[in-house]
């Protein structure tokens, strides 16, 4: 596979994506799909849909959770957390978990951290890397005990100044793709052949009942749209009636 790849990553606040519109334009879409500890309000509302349509469009994708970790126990409980909605799905771009929030520990506490989450989700025989900035990754999270694990870095630049060995690089926030912005990444290592998930599609079954349900919940918004429209213009209406000072039962038929 010739490399790199190009491809993007999302969440809810991407809102719903038409991933099946970005074939030929992305080669892989890594998903979040919660953040914290393992509580389902804290789970992506999107996470579901779009590996779903990731799949029917026959895009590889991976996954990652926000961290907000400040023991080992809680890192535990986030990792708890991905395999609960990975539901034994083991995703061809692999799980990355994002580390950059302002509230984690520094020092041995945090790489035991990242460790615990790590060795977690290999234990389930998953693939797992991390996601930081570049000044993460040259200070908090400089230590030869995270080597082992793939790095995805952060610098929005046109050109990568992490000296180390790099397995995905975000550079951009402003990806353009169909009129909408994405965070943009390039992949520098085959991820589905080191995964073993070459081949991660759906049925025929499954893409026309996902088709059938994205259908109806375009129908279900315009109708609750257009319901709303005639509200408004009902009730314009009436107000405009009501300020009317000569209803039509006073108008003085011309006849008279």
């Amino acid at each position: 596979m010739a490399l790199p790849k190009r491809g993007i990553d999302i969440s809810e606040f991407n809102g719903s994506v038409d991933i099946a519109a970005l074939q030929g334009q992305v080669d892989f879409v890594i998903i979040r799909c919660g953040y914290g500890s393992d509580y389902a309000n804290q789970d992506d509302p999107q996470f579901e849909a779009n590996v779903k349509k990731c799949q029917a469009a026959g895009i590889p994708w991976g996954t990652y959770l926000y961290s907000y970790a400040k023991t080992k126990a809680m890192a535990q409980s986030e990792a708890a957390h991905t395999l609960r909605l990975l539901q034994g799905r083991r995703p061809p771009y692999g799980v990355w978990y994002d580390v950059e929030d302002s509230s984690l520990p520094s020092g041995e506490a945090l790489i035991d951290n990242v460790v615990a989450y790590c060795q977690a989700l290999e234990a389930a025989g998953l693939y797992c890397g991390v996601y930081a900035s570049l000044s993460w990754w040259e200070g908090r999270l400089n230590s030869p005990r995270l080597d082992r694990f793939d790095k995805w870095v952060a610098q929005w630049n046109s050109q990568l100044d992490y000296q180390g060995p790099v397995g995905l690089w975000q550079f951009t926030d402003r990806l353009m793709l169909n009129g909408k912005a994405f965070d943009g990444n390039w992949a520098y290592r085959d991820y589905p052949a080191l995964t073993g998930e070459e081949e991660d599609t759906m049925t025929q079954a499954e893409v026309i009942a996902l088709a059938r349900a994205e259908a109806q919940k375009v129908y279900n918004e315009n109708e609750a749209k257009y319901k709303t429209m005639a509200r408004l213009a009902s009730s314009s209406a009436w107000r405009m009636y009501s300020s009317c000072s000569i209803k039509p039962s006073h108008v003085v038929p011309s006849y008279l």
